[in-house]
């Protein structure tokens, strides 16, 4: 149990649980795991699938809402994504941004967040209107040189999902979202497992955007709290080997916890717990409009 409230706004499972499959019960149930191990609010995160597999999926997760305050929202990972970046999420159900998915889901009642990549079709007229109705856009997934990153951001995006991580890097000869992302002054997730991103990479960002910009976040799949071994992850079998879940060399999410987040940040930055804790509560709220 953490001494700390934590908060994770972006994880997909855990405890054997996958939440592209999960009933009710087993999200109550995972929900309650969560908070012995300390996490106070979260919001489940799905992977970009059909409409209806997603509304399928959105349902269940109201209902367990209804009974669960620390579900705080729905985190929505694609299908409005670049193929080119698209990491482990399944490439045969990318498709245009399109303001159906938000009317549809938004039905259910929970605090709807997008990731998608600003480079995707119509995807600046989708974050005008997914904000002006009361949802949230995050960027990621993106091949982005930075200039459709400006202007999703000038349209209503209000930060960016596990930087660096299926993002167009940094080159000293061109812009990219990872560029535009550390000067935007928005908040950003970060995967603090010493696998998605480097220790060097870490220190650099807490360098460049401080507290007051970073979320702290798992990623963290079914496989989270369990045993070595196969699992399915975004409709392929996927490998944990005790420290690192993979497919073909690709990260599928991660096996880190809240706590261990928190306790690797701060290690490599020699940031005080507290502190840390506290500004990833305080940006995930902001970021959620809570």
């Amino acid at each position: 149990m953490s001494d700390f409230s934590l908060i994770d706004l972006h994880i997909h499972g855990g405890y054997g649980i996958d939440l592209m499959k999960a009933d009710c019960g087993q999200i109550i149930n995972l929900s309650n795991k969560l908070k012995k191990d300390g996490v106070t609010m979260w919001t489940p995160t799905l992977v970009g699938d059909t409409l209806p597999v997603l509304e399928s999926r959105v349902k269940e997760i109201s209902k367990a809402a209804s009974v669960c305050p620390e579900i705080v929202g729905v985190h929505i990972e694609g299908p409005f994504i670049s193929p080119h970046k698209s990491g482990v999420l399944p490439k045969e159900h990318i498709v245009p941004c399109d303001m159906n998915y938000f009317d549809t889901l938004s039905e259910y009642g929970l605090k709807l967040r997008f990731t998608i990549a600003p480079e995707s079709e119509n995807s600046i007229d989708f974050i005008k209107y997914v904000v002006k109705n009361g949802g949230i856009v995050t960027l990621g997934h993106s091949d982005d040189d930075g200039t459709m990153t400006k202007k999703a951001i000038d349209a209503g995006a209000s930060g960016f999902t596990h930087l660096f991580n299926a993002m167009r890097g940094l080159h000293h000869r061109g812009g990219s979202i990872v560029q535009t992302a550390l000067l935007s002054g928005l908040p950003c997730e970060i995967i603090a497992d010493k696998r998605h991103l480097s220790e060097d990479t870490v220190k650099t960002i807490y360098k460049l955007i401080g507290l007051e910009n970073i979320i702290l976040i798992t990623d963290a799949m079914s496989a989270m709290k369990c045993r070595t071994g196969e699992y399915e992850f975004c409709n392929k079998t996927v490998y944990f080997d005790g420290e690192t879940v993979s497919t073909n060399g690709i990260l599928a999410g991660s096996c880190l916890t809240m706590q261990t987040a928190l306790d690797n940040f701060c290690d490599i930055t020699d940031t005080d717990k507290k502190s840390a804790a506290e500004a990833t509560l305080k940006n995930s709220l902001k970021l959620m409009g809570l």
